[in-house]
Order: structure tokens, then sequence, then C-alpha cells
């Protein structure tokens, strides 16, 4: 996996152009790479949930929402997924009158709301979001201060010396889940894996969505990173886009923009293939071709 930093500071280095103002150029094209990937690609999807208010029809989209996929209420035991109704004209079709009902058979997307028609009648029941949401800006460098202690089976990391989570890296308790971080206990200590940070409590403690599976250690050292939201095999894609530009329009390479141009469309074409759909087809057999013996007549002795 490569954290922004990483990615960052290897876009500069490829450039042979270090300086502060160059490497600001490239945290613009680079969040812009991976931007456009993630409208190409799947892997920024998210689901969330409020509930419905008595005879009110129209909701607050999510803060970070890009696009809808789906969108569900739950009444009961019962789930229901209203159809899109697409343009205003058909809406106000529908809204000829006020009609309430627990169970709405469309929704129209208006003016950063969602409603829904027939206008949910009880209040309660659960909306469920389901949409790509729009990334937050990679901006947050590696923290490495301090050392930190983790258990074998426990997702519980603990920090020391310094370390500060909270006051030092993290400005909002629970911000850490739009910015996709991870952390890595580095060797000889740690096991060198990276895992994903589900919450940080306070200035000394954060918690891993899986327990850690290295062995138990004191006193070791670690990497804190904002990720990428692609899959990790596909991260030097945000270096070889940026400098695809870089050498076209900022210097004026033709090889160099080849060079990168070529490692790009290798990992797009990587990428369509092994992401280009949410199914695999696990049937691996070679196709096997049969005669069906009733086509052919019989010998005549």
């Amino acid at each position: 996996m490569k954290s922004y930093t990483t990615i960052r500071n290897l876009a500069g280095s490829l450039s042979q152009n270090t300086t502060t103002e160059n490497l600001a150029l490239f945290d613009v094209l680079i969040n812009d790479a991976h931007r456009y990937l993630l409208q190409k690609y799947y892997f920024n999807e998210a689901s969330t949930t409020i509930v419905t208010v008595s005879q009110q029809q129209a909701y607050e989209l999510p803060f970070d929402f890009s696009k809808n996929k789906s969108d569900t209420i739950t009444t009961g035991q019962l789930k229901w997924t209203p159809t899109e109704v697409l343009t205003r004209a058909e809406w106000d079709r529908l809204n000829v009158f006020p009609y309430y009902a627990d169970f709405p058979s469309n929704y129209f997307i208006w003016n950063n709301k969602l409603e829904f028609w027939p206008i949910p009648s009880t209040a309660g029941n659960t909306i469920t979001y389901n949409y790509k949401r729009r990334p937050t800006e990679l901006s947050v460098t590696d923290y490495i201060a301090g050392t930190v202690s983790v258990t074998n089976g426990s997702p519980a990391v603990v920090g020391a010396g310094g370390a500060a989570f909270l006051a030092n890296y993290m400005p909002v308790a629970g911000s850490v889940l739009q910015l996709n971080l991870w952390i890595k206990i580095t060797p000889p200590k740690g096991d060198g894996n990276w895992y994903k940070i589900e919450s940080i409590q306070d200035a000394d403690n954060l918690t891993l969505v899986n327990n850690y599976k290295g062995g138990t250690t004191t006193g070791a050292n670690y990497i804190i990173g904002q990720m990428p939201l692609l899959l990790e095999d596909y991260h030097d894609l945000l270096v070889y886009r940026p400098l695809m530009i870089y050498f076209s329009t900022i210097v004026d390479n033709p090889n160099k923009y080849k060079e990168f141009k070529d490692l790009y469309d290798l990992g797009i074409q990587s990428l369509d293939n092994y992401a280009g759909s949410k199914t695999v087809n696990v049937n691996l057999r070679t196709q096997i071709n049969t005669n069906n013996p009733n086509k052919y007549p019989s010998s005549l002795s």
C-alpha cells in the first residue's frame, strides 16, 4: 500500500523536482486522478441510515453524497426499494395532492434532498442510502510520533512516548472514518502489515477494524498513513496519471510522457480486468462440446 505521503514524494522524485511549489501542484493532480478513478470504479460506495419523520417528504442527502445507487425504507420486517423518478415534470404529476403511506413506491432527488412518494406517514422507519460518496482530499501526512503497544488477537492500539493520536494528529474524534487512515507496526517488533483504523478514542488509544495478527509487543515503531480508496495494487496509478499531465503540459518531455502513459494504460487495463465488475465467473472449466447421438442415423448392417 502507498499512503498519500508516499505517493506525493514518489511523484516529486520521478518528476525530478521536489520543490514545495511542485509538490503542491502534485497534490492537485493526485486528488484529480483519485476522483477520476473513483468515478470509474466502485471502491467509494457507502451506506448510511436515517429515520422517517411523520408526513415529511424530503430528507437531506448524506454530506459526502456523489451519486445515488439505490434507497430503501424498512418498515418492520419489510424492506421497500422505491423506483427513481427522473424528471421534475413526472414528479409534479405524482404530487398533485398529498398522499401518505409507509411504503413509498417512488423517490426523486432535488435540491440536495431525497423525496418520497407516497409521503412517509409514520415516524421511525429506517431510510437507507446506498450511494457513491465524494472522497475526502488526500492531504494527511504520515505520522510516526512515539511508540505503540499491541496485543495479538486484539484491535486495541495504545500509544506512548508522545504518540498523542488525537491531540497531534486527529483534530476531531470520529473523522478517521472519512480520512481512511491505516496503521503499520513496523518490524522488527511489528508484523509490517497495514491495518485499517476504525476509531481514535483519545490521545493514546485507537481501535483497528480487524484484530492485530502479529505478536504481542510494546514500544514498537509505527506509521499512520492516509490511504487512497483504490485497491492497494493500483495506488501507482495516482503517480502515473499526474506525471503524464506534468510531462505534457508543465514540462515538455514527450519521452517521459509516453513512459508514464504506457505505465498508466497498462495499470488501467489490469484494473479493468480485475475490478471492472463486482462478480466473477467461478466456472473455470473448459467448455466441452458434445454430440447428440440422436442427430445421426444408425448404421445399416
